[in-house]
């Protein structure tokens, strides 16, 4: 028998159809759990939205076992300014049940060396860096490895800097010093690597003002100020490192100056949050350089009054306000910490809030002041 061939007929015919390509759930659970802990968390709402397997795993105890945690939120608390003692606590869980836990800040169980814990921090791991002076400028540089309590200075600086004046950041396993002298103009960048333990110089720049307000975004470094942006890349070869822009926001699809004091900032899974005096908590659109405001999943604003610290807990956003609590002759004698935790999720250029548990964290003296707020790994 022969096989006869009809040229009028497709070539496709005869054709075996390609395999489908492989997808999760052709996966073991195991496996694909594996691969979302490595998805940031801000991304956990929209893989909820292909498939009921899929939201299934995101919302399983067996992945929050798997991602890598900050396990511990170190609060600093000074009394008066001039005040030696430093008041260090620790967020912990208090109280768990099968469906609820509550939350506290108690003293730190490893007591710190004494020292002055006022100057400008950065973490790396379980060490906080102390640099420069707090009142006074100053060359210092003090490690405080948060698992033992002991603090050790390490090498000095060439520039003597000080507290309020200094943005500090990390990038790429190195330590960046920004401002914080006594020069108008220029001012020279310090660099110290976590790795040989020695400073060195990364040139001058142009500084005009540096906010105390600054966190590592993107291997760049944020320095969030009233109605403007300073950003520093130290990857730049060539140009100025240092890049301004103005402060804007991006309400109802058009942009508007943001004139408005900055309370405080931190980043959680490398976007950068901000909150201001009257906006409430906002995150910055690094692809349009603008501030958006952080909203709950029906598109209101989520925060209006403004915060005292913020944090990265967990992958969770950690807000700290506070209120007073007067006495008979309505005079506030103590303070309540309260305390919110946020879980974030993504949706194209949107960002939405839910707050997972909100309550009272501790009562301390109307003195106090919030100092640091700091996420440790242990």
């Amino acid at each position: 028998m022969s096989l006869s061939y009809n040229a009028n007929e497709s070539p496709g015919k005869y054709r075996t159809n390609p395999p489908p390509p492989p997808s999760l759930s052709s996966l073991p659970d195991e496996m694909v759990l594996r691969c979302l802990a490595l998805v940031p968390r801000i991304y956990h709402l929209s893989l909820s939205w292909v498939s009921k397997d899929l939201r299934a795993l995101v919302r399983s105890p067996e992945l929050t076992k798997l991602r890598p945690k900050k396990s511990s939120l170190y609060v600093c608390f000074r009394e008066y300014y001039n005040d030696p003692n430093f008041h260090w606590f620790t967020l912990r869980p208090i109280e768990e049940t099968e469906t609820t836990t509550e939350y506290g800040l108690v003293p730190n169980p490893t007591p710190f060396s004494p020292h002055n814990y006022g100057s400008s921090t950065v973490v790396v791991g379980s060490n906080i860096y102390f640099i420069g002076g707090c009142r006074e400028a100053s060359t210092d540089l003090w490690i405080l490895d948060t698992q033992s309590g002991s603090i050790t200075q390490g090498p000095s600086m060439t520039v003597r800097r000080v507290k309020g004046e200094t943005a500090v950041g990390v990038v790429d396993g190195k330590i960046y010093v920004i401002g914080g002298g006594v020069s108008d103009y220029g001012m020279e960048v310090e660099v110290y690597d976590l790795k040989s333990e020695t400073w060195e110089s990364a040139g001058m720049e142009k500084v005009r003002k540096i906010s105390r307000c600054c966190a590592s975004v993107e291997r760049k470094i944020f320095m969030v100020e009233f109605e403007e942006i300073n950003v520093y890349n130290p990857r730049e070869c060539g140009r100025e490192r240092l890049a301004l822009m103005v402060s804007q926001r991006l309400e109802r699809g058009r942009k508007d100056k943001l004139s408005e004091i900055e309370r405080c900032v931190c980043v959680v899974e490398d976007v950068l949050y901000a909150c201001f005096g009257w906006s409430g908590i906002m995150w910055f659109n690094t692809k349009l350089n603008v501030w958006r405001s952080l909203v709950g999943r029906d598109g209101k604003q989520l925060f209006y009054l403004y915060a005292d610290s913020m944090a990265e807990y967990e992958g969770r956003l950690v807000v700290f306000y506070s209120n007073g609590i007067p006495n008979g002759n309505d005079v506030a004698v103590a303070r309540n910490v309260l305390c919110e935790f946020v879980s974030l999720h993504r949706a194209g250029e949107t960002i939405c809030g839910t707050i997972d548990w909100s309550g009272i964290v501790a009562t301390v003296p109307y003195s106090f002041r919030f100092l640091h707020c700091l996420s440790v790994s242990e």
